[in-house]
């Protein structure tokens, strides 16, 4: 009987099932970091853009209207001239004038009040940041916005 070289059926069935079980794991984690990169994104988004706003007021003089106790966090507490919205293009050109037949990527909401403490030459500000656009679901298979929050204390 002469030997034979090579391989039979039986091996290359199983090679093949092997290499496809390893292009669909590799698939799993293609899709796996493409949504962590979007999340990764919006995280960071958000918080420049809060970090924006909150230096924007910390540079603002002491009897600037824009100091003036007031505001809210979110939709619901939101008061006039203490919220925008804000549109980023492909490029990455900020804006808080919408174009026509576009939407706004985030909106921006700040909260000026007095110090906690009772200091009189003393506010807390705080701005709040949501991306309008999901990263991710929540557990319970609601949707969740990326969103950030940045406090900090302006003293004169």
């Amino acid at each position: 009987m002469k030997e034979e070289k090579g391989f039979t059926l039986l091996e290359v069935a199983i090679a093949s099932v092997i290499t496809m079980l390893g292009l669909v794991f590799l698939a799993t984690l293609f899709t796996l970091a493409m949504s962590a990169n979007r999340l990764t994104k919006q995280h960071t988004a958000t918080t420049a853009l809060a970090q924006q706003k909150l230096e924007d007021l910390m540079a603002r003089e002491r009897n600037d209207p824009l100091l003036t106790v007031g505001g809210g966090l979110d939709n619901s507490s939101k008061q006039a001239g203490y919220y925008d919205q804000i549109y980023v293009d492909d490029v990455g050109v900020i804006t808080t004038t919408i174009p026509s037949g576009q939407v706004a990527n985030y909106r921006r909401y700040w909260m000026i009040e007095n110090d906690p403490g009772g200091l009189a030459n003393a506010v807390l500000i705080s701005v709040k940041v949501v991306a309008l656009q999901t990263a991710r679901q929540a557990r319970n298979n609601e949707q969740y916005n990326e969103q950030t929050t940045l406090t900090t204390v302006r003293s004169w």
